[in-house]
This record gives C-alpha cells, structure tokens and sequence, in this order.
C-alpha cells in the first residue's frame, strides 16, 4: 500500500479583524469580500506548519476519524 502525499502547508492571513486559514489565498476576503491584492503587509499570508502527519509514525498523535464516510472523499 503506497503511503498517501503530505499535504500541502497551511496559510494564516489577517483581514478586516478575521483570520483566514487556507492553502492558497483567495482572491477577496471570504469576511467582508474586499480584495486581498493590495491590502498591505499586515494581510500578507503567513505560513504555518501542516498540522496533518502520518498519526501511527508520531511520537504522540491524537487520531481522528470520521463517524461516516471517509476523509479522502
């Protein structure tokens, strides 16, 4: 069984008083819907360290799962 791709990393923008966590920064700000483009060095996006590992390879991990259907779809 081949091992799934880590995902990719989280990105933490600051807007209109709202943080915003995504992968890839959206075009408006999903808050008040202004542009991002623009909105200065305190809305540049900040990245953060992927949250999601491998759980049974981490020396301490809290394993989720969902109570119907499954994450990968």
């Amino acid at each position: 069984m081949e091992a799934a791709p880590e995902p990719g990393p989280v990105l933490r923008l600051r807007h209109c008083g709202a943080a915003i966590f995504c992968r890839r920064p959206p075009p408006l700000c999903p808050a008040c819907g202004r542009p991002l483009l623009g909105a200065g060095l305190a809305a540049a996006p900040v990245r953060l360290p992927c949250p999601f590992r491998h759980g049974h390879r981490q020396r301490r991990a809290l394993l989720l799962r969902p109570a119907a259907g499954s994450f990968l779809g």
